[in-house]
């Protein structure tokens, strides 16, 4: 086996702990596709069925997720040495929740359904790596339930938008105008306005014409 192969593989969330004999037994024996996207390519689309778990290996992903009425969606990005498709691969719900496209030159490797299952089978190393991922998701998920309550207006819309974003850091794009905004809020249009106006005077986020773009959120999230 090519040492780059090993080093890679090592790199790759799932794959981090294994030996050098575990990973040249799955080289040698197991399925592993490596395809590459150019920038603009789509990866997989919003509730297509999730059949594939793809690990990037390099470049970046804009994952956009549309509300369940359609009104408004949101826009992020996944980094190299992530896995995209773990938390829809099981369960009730096995549908991709986002579209993903690539937004640069993208190496991505993929891992079919019925791999990944006998992977897990035989290493406890991975699972126990994917039990990580999706308990550490789930206990963010759980920790924004019991934040404080809100004082503000401004505060409000941080809330929201944290509720609604994977991961609280980095770049974001919320395609959603200050009426949807205020609808979801229960706030008149033009106290949102005042308020989204604020924080864009704070240089903690950018208005577009029916779209917010945040360019650190983790900036965003430390205003008191």
């Amino acid at each position: 086996m090519e040492e780059s192969m090993f080093t890679t593989l090592l790199t790759l969330p799932l794959f981090q702990g294994l030996s050098y004999d575990d990973v040249t037994r799955i080289v040698e024996s197991t399925r592993l596709d490596f395809i590459t996207l150019k920038e603009g390519n789509v990866l997989c689309r919003h509730d297509e069925p999730c059949n594939d778990v793809y690990f990037i290996i390099e470049g970046r992903i804009a994952t956009r997720t549309p509300a369940a009425d359609g009104r408004w969606a949101v826009e992020e990005q996944v980094q190299d040495h992530s896995v995209i498709g773990l938390n829809v691969l099981y369960g009730r719900r096995r549908t991709h929740p986002s579209t993903c496209t690539a937004l640069t030159t993208t190496r991505i490797m993929v891992v079919d359904k019925r791999t990944m299952g006998a992977l897990f089978r035989y290493f406890e190393v991975m699972q126990l790596g994917a039990f990580n991922i999706l308990t550490s998701e789930l206990a963010e998920r759980s920790r924004r339930l019991w934040l404080p309550p809100t004082q503000t207006l401004e505060q409000r819309i941080i809330r929201f938008m944290l509720n609604h974003v994977n991961r609280p850091a980095g770049p974001k794009r919320f395609e959603i105008s200050m009426a949807v905004l205020g609808l979801y809020l229960g706030e008149d249009q033009r106290r949102i306005s005042r308020a989204l106006h604020t924080l864009e005077r704070e240089n903690l986020l950018v208005l577009q014409r029916r779209a917010i773009e945040v360019p650190a959120f983790e900036l965003l999230l430390k205003r008191p």
